[in-house]
């Protein structure tokens, strides 16, 4: 969290930069829209990570109206629904935990009136899922299994943004972004019956991430 609101606080500061109106300022907050994502692996005896992902979406779009030079920031926290096993042919688990993105980047906004906005952008950041099923939690406490499983992979996307501007201040925002989890390390953790547990690992050669979002801003 304390990188995300260093990274947004650059951005804002660098706005001083411009004088008088030259620089609009839009700050958000909505709904990441429910969307699938798969991590690939490597691995035979490993099966590809399938999530679904939805939650809450932040968001930050500045432009230089004069040239249309525009910069984006977000980051979102979801929770995920994963389908796993490490056996193929067998039922899959049924994963539950967290995910979060972050995605700053710079591009140009061909529309750029008061009421309409409408940019493009490349994008650098990061994807982190956590996901896990805990017996404890749920309805047995007598077989005690475990089963954690986790990334954190590089995120290079593009992004489309749209805001309209019915009143002065008040913005609704549409924005998707298209990204690649690039490769990366997927770990896993299980413990059956309190026995001693077992970590495997496996390379991710990545996957397709898409991340699309709707809600309200405020323009200053």
């Amino acid at each position: 969290m304390k990188k995300v609101l260093i990274i947004v606080a650059a951005l804002l500061m660098s706005t001083s930069a411009f004088a008088g109106e030259a620089w609009n300022n839009h700050v958000g907050f909505g709904w990441r829209l429910p969307s699938p994502s798969t991590m690939h692996t490597e691995k035979k005896d490993w099966e590809n990570l399938k999530m679904w992902q939805s939650g809450i979406n932040l968001q930050y779009t500045g432009v230089l109206m004069s040239n249309g030079f525009t910069v984006h920031a977000m980051v979102d926290y979801a929770i995920s629904n994963s389908n796993y096993d490490t056996r193929p042919g067998a039922e899959l688990s049924s994963l539950w935990g967290f995910n979060t993105d972050l995605l700053v980047g710079a591009g140009w906004a061909p529309v750029r009136t008061k009421e309409l906005f409408f940019g493009f952008y490349g994008m650098l950041g990061y994807d982190i899922t956590v996901v896990g099923y805990d017996s404890e939690t749920f309805d047995s406490d007598e077989t005690i299994y475990k089963d954690y499983v986790g990334y954190v992979a590089f995120l290079p996307a593009a992004n489309a943004t749209f805001v309209w501007t019915p009143k002065k201040t008040f913005s609704l925002y549409a924005t998707a972004s298209v990204g690649y989890n690039c490769p990366t390390v997927i770990y896993r953790e299980q413990e059956a019956g309190g026995h001693s547990k077992e970590k495997t690992k496996s390379l991710s050669r990545g996957g397709v991430k898409v991340i699309p979002a709707v809600g309200i801003s405020w323009k200053f």
